[in-house]
């Protein structure tokens, strides 16, 4: 059964989850270690800003890093989970998600 990795938001208050890694169908064994990094970078890639803090990496969602921030409603946007509106642009992050037809 295939499990996953989310990274979560630092910002107090905010809900944002980014579904980074999904693992165990591969066959590989795979630390703890190698796969919070594989996340890590997934999330960067994402738009996600990695800081560092005393003990670990701190995440902060692209909503909270552009000013937008919290995310306060879980939705469907694939980068932060936010609620999207009619065209699906995330009211948070503001990532719009491809519609069907576009490349």
């Amino acid at each position: 059964m295939p499990t996953g990795v989310a990274v979560v938001c630092d910002t107090d208050d905010c809900l944002a989850v980014y579904l980074a890694v999904e693992t165990g169908n591969d066959g590989d064994e795979r630390s703890a270690e190698d796969v919070s990094e594989l996340a890590r970078k997934a999330a960067e890639g994402d738009s996600w800003v990695v800081s560092f803090g005393i003990i670990q990496p701190v995440m902060t969602c692209p909503a909270c890093a552009d000013g937008h921030g919290p995310v306060r409603e879980r939705g469907t946007c694939r980068r932060c989970m936010g609620r999207a509106d009619e065209a699906s642009r995330c009211t948070y992050c503001l990532h719009t998600e491809p519609q069907d037809g576009d490349g």
